[in-house]
């Protein structure tokens, strides 16, 4: 009688021992019912020994008949979770289709091995304009079968009708999922489009992995796994030698220092088809009304002829800044803006949780007027009907002349590109107290760019026109922006040079929160290449009442391994009387 290893959706990190009745056929990677806890539980082998202890309960039964994950599925889903420091169980749950609620027949192949062939080939990063329609066309002649992984649902969606291929993402039925799984797994679906969960599906060699949108932190939402999907695809490429494509206009920091490093070759040539980018300054002149002057003529002009306009409201990001002359308070020992506590008395750093009064003046140039200024879309479509009475204004229609919403507006598909973009509030991204809010700002330049194309317009209103990120859109210089982003990054110690994690508590009082954070800061003194940041309150009047608190660790590459060991036990302990603990490996929020 043969011994099955069985992990589950459990904050545990170690597989659980069955016997295999002589009527069960297991094999690793296959999906099992096991009694765990009093009930049937769904989980997935890991690994099965030629003889049983005769004690151990026995499995159930078998969810499907054939694996569902290769060998090479289960080692990939093991590095997840050791790199997000999740459970191997609760990782390949959430990278698995949902299992049959009834018996039915369906057609069902074994995960097929990969080749594991040795692979030359870079990772290649596409960056210019074609490279949608270029990955269309390749896709059409690639040998084997394809992966697309999408940031979202609507993307996916629209990619999917787009190459024709089946889906694997929550915007589907179970069943649908399911369906679109084993036909890859069987070669009968080429191409496979999906998000975070179709990241593990079997394709038929030799397989193509496709990264749309990288820079997208959709990649990354939260819950499990805990990884970005770039990571996994970087890693799943290395392991199976699979070709791994990814698109981005302006990508993120991460990969554009890999190709730095010689680890990833970009694909493309600086853009052509490039509208007028007119930088307008705000100082002292946008608090009484939400356009300057470059953006209503650029209104006027486009109303005339005949095309759409944009105008992009950010609400206010929270931190502090002089609306005369543009500075913005940050803290002096990690460069990002500091945030205004919610009881507005105190701003506070949201890494190292450095906390000052709120000043009276400018630090830069002694005026009064400091604040998280900022203005919402309401108030900016009644200001845009009053200055253009005759013209169709919407914050819903998306073919009104004038369209009024958020950043993830440039994102939706359009038959027409924009005749001009305005960003109302350039500052409000600016000031999001985040070392990533100037890479943010670029990506969202220079997908409006890219959205209007030539002959049109992008304004950005702004207390700072100079700002390297603007100048490096206006300039079409890409490699402009990220060598000084970079060179940020590096003196700060910021993620790629280093990495962050992020350990948060939950507790029904402040005081429980904060005990929880104690005893995991402790848990983690005396390990060497550590900078462990102060717990700072997530509440709405500090540490006395907040019921959720955080702090931030930064370590080298192998922060994982080493806090891993320490953390361990607040992940298996799950919720307590006073509260849980949750930890997030490289955080894309901060």
């Amino acid at each position: 009688m043969l011994e099955a290893d069985v992990v589950f959706d459990l904050p545990l990190d170690r597989p659980f021992s069955y016997k295999v009745p002589d009527a069960l056929r297991v094999t690793t990677g296959q999906r099992v019912s096991a009694p765990l806890g009093g009930r049937p539980r769904v989980g997935v082998v890991v690994a099965v020994r030629p003889e049983a202890d005769e004690t151990l309960k026995p499995l159930q039964s078998l969810v499907e008949p054939a694996p569902i994950l290769s060998k090479a599925g289960l080692e990939l889903g093991r590095w997840i979770a050791d790199e997000s420091l999740s459970s191997w169980g609760s990782t390949l749950s959430a990278l698995l289709p949902p299992p049959p609620r009834a018996k039915r027949a369906e057609v069902i192949a074994p995960a097929a091995e990969p080749a594991r062939t040795a692979s030359n080939q870079a990772v290649e990063l596409w960056t210019d304009a074609e490279r949608e329609d270029r990955l269309v066309a390749e896709l059409g002649e690639a040998p084997g079968g394809a992966l697309v992984i999408a940031p979202d649902t609507e993307s996916a969606a629209r990619w999917a009708r787009r190459l024709d291929a089946p889906r694997l993402d929550s915007g589907v039925g179970p069943g649908e999922r399911r369906a679109a799984w084993f036909a890859s797994a069987r070669g009968r679906a080429r191409v496979v489009v999906g998000t975070r969960g179709a990241l593990l599906v079997p394709l038929s060699a030799p397989g193509t992995l496709v990264l749309l949108d990288e820079q997208d932190s959709a990649h990354k939402p939260p819950g499990p796994p805990r990884l970005h999907s770039r990571d996994i695809l970087l890693r799943r490429a290395a392991l199976d030698g699979s070709r791994l494509v990814m698109l981005a206009g302006a990508p993120s920091v991460e990969s554009w220092q890999r190709a730095d490093s010689g680890s990833v070759t970009r694909v493309g040539s600086p853009p052509t088809a490039w509208p007028q980018i007119i930088a307008a300054d705000t100082r002292g002149i946008l608090r009484n009304h939400p356009l300057t002057l470059p953006l209503t003529r650029a209104i006027a002009d486009m109303s005339r002829a005949g095309r759409s306009v944009l105008l992009v409201v950010s609400r206010s990001a929270g931190a502090l800044g002089c609306n005369d002359c543009g500075a913005v308070i940050r803290c002096p020992d990690c460069g990002v803006a500091l945030a205004v506590r919610r009881d507005r008395r105190s701003l506070a750093c949201r890494l190292c949780a450095r906390t000052d009064p709120l000043p009276e003046r400018c630090p830069g140039c002694g005026g009064h007027k400091l604040g998280p200024f900022g203005w919402d879309a309401e108030r900016v479509e009644a200001s845009v009907r009053r200055r253009f009475p005759r013209l169709k204004v919407s914050r819903t229609d998306p073919d009104a002349q004038v369209v009024i919403g958020p950043p993830a507006l440039l994102r939706a598909p359009r038959g027409r590109p924009w005749g001009a973009v305005g960003f109302i509030w350039l500052d409000g991204l600016l000031r999001v107290p985040d070392f990533r809010a100037g890479e943010r700002v670029f990506q969202l330049l220079w997908a409006a760019a890219e959205a209007i194309g030539a002959g049109g317009r992008l304004i950005a209103q702004t207390l700072h026109p100079d700002h390297y990120a603007v100048a490096a859109v206006r300039g079409k210089h890409r490699e402009d922006f990220y060598r000084q982003e970079l060179e940020f990054r590096s003196e700060l110690g910021y993620p790629p040079f280093r990495r962050l994690c992020q350990i948060s508590a939950r507790g029904k009082t402040g005081a429980g929160a904060r005990s929880l954070l104690d005893e995991a800061s402790e848990a983690l003194r005396g390990i060497p290449g550590l900078t462990v940041y102060p717990p700072l309150a997530l509440g709405a009047a500090g540490a006395a009442t907040a019921a959720r608190m955080r702090f931030v660790v930064k370590g080298p590459d192998d922060l994982p391994r080493r806090i891993g060991p320490a953390l361990r036990s607040f992940l298996e302990r799950g919720r307590r009387s006073h509260g849980m603990v949750e930890i997030e490996m490289d955080p894309v929020h901060i």
